[in-house]
């Protein structure tokens, strides 16, 4: 190369650097799209659709929810992995399901594929039945599950190693008892199969479950948190009532990885603000969603901890 053509190249790669920059200054330019790896009305959903206008009050830019259901989310996360890394397609990750999936089988994503950006929900798991049900107390449901190995089908929102599935080990663990895993893959087909008398005893998230307590049509057995929800304070934990339980799910937003920082830290701050936001504080309180807000270096720290915690349960019982 002589040099003058050397000298062009490097004029060129610096027009090409001043261009990115002047881009990720400008951003965001166009619409964004939010890709939901689970079906319209579960908690995901809800979450994303709720926070959907106040985050774009605060960027200056319109989201477009894109809904990609299938293999309890795997394919919306696939998706979101394999975007571009420029801003323009983010979407949210659900924790620990998400990686605890590329523990059991190969996935097209790694902790390594994806730019946390902000955290927004963390919602404790649950155990609910019909109102109906002669199941009146988790003691009732523990009892038959070890006086009946096995023969109690338990639904959940996701699939194999889904927060659902890996809480209801633990119970098994830690109470002697055996029930029969039934994945639905999202919240609303499992929901309907329980309200419909499909399915007995369901797992899913507390805040997808308050409203139908609050009008009489399901039970909440108990709650797998540390202490009593304000959502359900009448509601007793798994702790309260003998078994020492504490599992949920994370709810976040994050990009491909290699996204610049500089869009990062634009998108995070603008979901801080709507975060912030009294009439969004206000619409979540009503639309039952339990925020729980971190920022992208919080929110990573809280990754790789939820990872490294899933590879030593995985260590210790294989949940395949």
């Amino acid at each position: 190369m002589t040099g003058k053509s050397l000298t062009a190249a490097l004029a060129a790669l610096g027009l090409g650097a001043v261009a990115v920059g002047t881009a990720v200054a400008e951003y965001p330019e166009q619409p964004i799209t939010v890709i939901v790896a689970f079906s319209p009305g579960g908690g995901t959903d809800v979450a994303a659709r709720s926070i959907e206008p106040y985050i774009e009050k605060y960027l200056g830019a319109d989201l477009t929810i894109l809904n990609k259901p299938g293999a309890g989310g795997e394919v919306g996360f696939t998706a979101l992995a394999q975007a571009e890394p420029d801003g323009y397609t983010i979407g949210f990750i659900n924790l620990p399901a998400m990686f605890a999936y590329s523990y059991e089988r190969r996935t097209e994503y790694s902790r390594e594929s994806f730019t946390p950006i902000a955290n927004l929900v963390y919602d404790p798991g649950i155990l609910a039945v019909r109102a109906d049900s002669p199941f009146e107390s988790l003691a009732d449901l523990i009892a038959y599950g070890q006086e009946n190995p096995g023969a109690l089908p338990i639904g959940t929102s996701g699939s194999v190693g889904s927060s659902e599935h890996l809480a209801i080990k633990q119970l098994e663990n830690k109470t002697g008892t055996k029930f029969n895993h039934v994945p639905f893959g999202s919240t609303a087909p499992l929901r309907t199969a329980l309200l419909g008398g499909h399915i007995p005893v369901a797992a899913f998230n507390l805040g997808e479950a308050t409203q139908y307590q609050e009008e009489g049509q399901l039970r909440i057995l108990g709650v797998m948190a540390a202490e009593r929800s304000g959502m359900a304070a009448d509601t007793p934990t798994f702790i309260e009532q003998g078994v020492d339980l504490v599992a949920g799910s994370s709810r976040g937003i994050a990009g491909p990885a290699g996204l610049p920082v500089e869009v990062v830290t634009k998108l995070s701050a603008a979901i801080g603000q709507a975060m912030d936001d009294p009439e969004y504080v206000e619409s979540a309180r009503k639309a039952d969603v339990p925020l729980n807000y971190q920022a992208s270096d919080a929110y990573t720290a809280f990754i790789v901890q939820t990872d490294e915690n899933l590879a030593a349960v995985w260590a210790e019982d294989p949940w395949k």
